[in-house]
């Protein structure tokens, strides 16, 4: 597996597990003795590798490492968490990763869910904080704000239904509940983070008021906002099955797919807020044949919605800016993955013995196919994150947009530097096909936007 950053390159075999990485060509710069390791998993700041063996002769089921000393920091022994988990028979069966670390790349802090409380360490001295586990009856679920030092923790109602259900959200390292949503009758749910950890969504099966039915719901939190204010979203129909929800990474939108019966539909929402409130405006429904996933470009505003699995079907190349299909190719993909970039998508297929990898462009123009034998994994390199805050970035956006009124007070060197790029730019060769690419990008970008267009005059 890559690291999360894309710095290092971790495989495993029967002695343990081995960080590979360079700048030029990749060489194994760390052993990390473990025998017979399964499973591994490398913190969101690279700094450590936590690995699971099922077969360690002590009993040391899971290991955490210092990835670049090799150091043990932390020693668990099987027994200690299998409990929590039920119980280890396969590896199949591992709720893995055990340790879920924070969200931001410090590697502060990481936690696991034990039987009525949740186990929060601090990586400073891979103690327990304040000494002692939180305490949290019948916690079924945890998760971490993806910035923030934030734990949502899910606790079911009892089997009375005497106590309702309830998802809190808790601060670290302080255990203050931040704000809490009582449930009635729910006794699982799913919760999906924003990117940025702007929104929470937590989809749950509710009872009607008969008992005689279940219907899917959902609450989304306005984790930045003051308060935090909580507000309903329900579709449009309340008895469509929802089928797969997706956040727009660093985006307001959200996608949907639901179905009654034979009919898929998908369907788009932005988040609005006014007078601290959250409010979801629709913006389109698709009528799809199949549709099983949703697949957000890393970067947003471009989407793939794929068929179910074993299903066949197509992917659909969606703009979510535009409101407008790109391209639609026939593919049965058993796995799909967006370069870091959004540049590029890879559609994997398992067709019996002989595996494929599709890769297109984002707007869905098949640029290659490698047929492998016996396919087993693919991977994009991760990308490490922009080194500029947001302040600077928008400080070098203001420099290039001051730039024309700025030349004046350059010197006579810098103005011919800048003449002679400016030069350059205007005698840059493109690439064969680099034209015709791009006009068709612009064509359907404006056929769509048009569609759209009209679409909404005739709603109106």
């Amino acid at each position: 597996m890559w690291s999360p950053s894309g710095t290092y390159l971790a495989t495993t075999f029967k002695k343990g597990s081995i960080i590979w990485g360079g700048t030029t060509f990749f060489s194994p710069l760390m052993f990390y003795d473990h025998k017979l390791v399964k499973l591994i998993d490398i913190s969101p700041g690279e700094k450590y590798l936590v690995s699971y063996s099922k077969f360690e002769i002590n009993g040391a089921g899971l290991k955490i490492f210092d990835v670049e000393t090799g150091e043990v920091k932390m020693v668990i022994n099987r027994s200690k968490f299998e409990h929590a988990i039920g119980g280890i028979k396969a590896i199949s069966q591992v709720s893995w990763p055990v340790f879920r670390w924070s969200g931001r790349n410090d590697d502060k802090y990481l936690a696991r869910i034990g039987k009525n409380e949740i186990y929060i360490y601090e990586t400073k001295t891979f103690g327990l904080i304040d000494n002692e586990p939180l305490k949290a009856e019948n916690v079924m679920d945890f998760c971490w704000s993806p910035t923030d030092p934030i734990i949502t923790l899910f606790v079911p109602t009892d089997d009375d239904e005497v106590q309702p259900a309830r998802v809190s959200l808790i601060q670290v390292p302080s255990k203050e509940e931040l704000r809490r949503k009582n449930l009635n009758g729910v006794r699982d749910c799913k919760m999906f983070w924003q990117s940025n950890g702007e929104y929470l969504a937590v989809m749950f099966n509710q009872f009607n008021e008969t008992r005689s039915t279940t219907f899917q719901r959902f609450v989304i939190f306005g984790i930045k906002d003051p308060g935090i204010p909580i507000e309903d979203f329900e579709l449009e129909n309340n008895n469509d099955m929802i089928i797969a929800f997706a956040w727009e990474p660093k985006g307001q939108r959200f996608a949907v797919i639901h179905a009654l019966g034979e009919r898929r539909n998908v369907s788009f929402y932005s988040v609005l807020k006014a007078h601290n409130r959250l409010q979801f405006s629709k913006l389109v429904t698709l009528e799809v044949e199949q549709a099983g996933s949703l697949h957000w470009s890393p970067v947003g505003r471009f989407i793939i919605v794929a068929a179910m699995k074993g299903c066949g079907g197509d992917l659909i190349f969606y703009d979510a800016a535009a409101l407008g299909t790109l391209a639609t190719e026939n593919f049965a993909a058993a796995n799909i993955e967006w370069s870091p970039t959004g540049g590029y998508v890879a559609a994997i297929s398992d067709e019996m013995d002989v595996g494929r990898v599709m890769i297109w462009s984002f707007f869905g123009v098949l640029l290659c196919q490698i047929p492998r034998r016996k396919f087993k994994q693919f991977c994009w390199r991760p990308r490490s994150s922009s080194s500029f805050s947001m302040d600077e970035m928008q400080d070098v956006l203001e420099a290039v947009n001051n730039l024309d009124g700025s030349l004046a007070n350059l010197n006579n060197e810098d103005k011919d530097v800048f003449t002679l790029s400016m030069e350059q730019c205007q005698t840059w060769e493109a690439p064969e096909g680099w034209d015709r690419c791009w006009t068709e990008i612009s064509r359907m970008m404006n056929k769509n936007r048009n569609a759209a267009s009209e679409e909404l005059e005739t709603k109106k």
